[in-house]
């Protein structure tokens, strides 16, 4: 994975308070799920979804749902399809959070008849959720702001874009993990000095998209046919201090770090910060094919 982009300053205001509250054990946690594939779902696309769901159906194991007990949670999938609106809800049910995947999630495809399924196994580090958390309104975009350019699956070439509302004020950071090991910081911006980006309630913020050069823009780029990577935005409405990061020699690179270092970082706070938020979004990036 490659990131493009143009800098400019943007400067923001630094506030916040301490945090003194312990938050709930991590502990490790493992999933997996069946997907069967509708004939209009590309390939990198069905693997993320296979991938997502079974996160959920990891933490629906372990912590339990928000839905009562005469109601069950359908953790596969069936010839006749899936509930697309459950679904999309299903990670707001489950009273645990992901943390961190360990290893690499595994991938197999084979076939059921005349239908193509794609199984996947994941195992990973979570923790229960516990009290009342602010309901974060996050889109993920790409090449347009429009509501039906909101995708996790890129093309070689797209620019990503991100759309953030919170309810509450609070401090903002986001990170995109590659598949080499390294983690880049895409906000705060290269120029920017403050600990974390400062957000105000209510306001409908629109990052890394500019009409007039007066933010940074990203475009993803790879030399695979399909890749990997995960875009991490933390949130809490408590100050908090982004980690340590450097840049190469180059001209405007990008700050970044190592996975391990950024989950360190990440583990670190979210054990002495309950309210702080780690929103994993897995995406695909496909590469150019002749």
């Amino acid at each position: 994975m490659r990131l493009k982009y143009a800098i400019a300053l943007l400067l923001a205001a630094a506030a916040g308070c301490g945090v003194t509250s312990a938050a709930p054990k991590v502990v490790d946690v493992e999933g997996s799920y069946t997907y069967y594939i509708p004939y209009n779902v590309p390939r990198d696309r069905a693997e993320q979804i296979a991938m997502e769901r079974a996160m959920i159906q990891a933490l629906a194991s372990k912590f339990g749902t928000l839905v009562s007990e005469t109601t069950q949670m359908d953790m596969h999938s069936s010839k006749s399809g899936d509930n697309v609106d459950f679904w999309s809800s299903a990670s707001t049910l489950v009273k645990g959070e992901w943390i961190e995947t360990v290893g690499k999630p595994e991938f197999t495809p084979s076939l059921d008849g005349n239908d193509f399924v794609v199984s996947c196994k994941i195992k990973g580090k979570a923790r229960e959720i516990e009290g009342a958390r602010a309901s974060l309104d996050i889109h993920i975009l790409a090449n347009s702001t429009a509501p039906e350019a909101e995708t996790v699956s890129f093309n070689n070439g797209d620019k990503l874009f991100m759309q953030f509302t919170s309810p509450v004020d609070g401090w903002l950071t986001v990170y995109l993990e590659g598949a080499d090991g390294k983690v880049f910081r895409m906000l705060p911006f290269y120029a920017q000095r403050n600990p974390a980006h400062r957000i105000e309630a209510d306001r409908k913020y629109t990052f890394f998209v500019s009409t007039e050069g007066d933010a940074e823009q990203y475009q993803l780029t790879t030399d695979a046919d399909i890749e990997r990577n995960t875009l991490y935005i933390v949130f809490s409405p408590n100050e908090y201090v982004k980690p340590v990061d450097r840049s190469s020699e180059e001209e405007l690179a990008l700050r970044e770090l190592t996975t391990a270092d950024f989950r360190r970082w990440v583990t670190n706070l979210r054990l002495t910060d309950p309210k702080l938020q780690l929103v994993v979004k897995p995406i695909t990036i496909s590469g150019d094919r002749e």
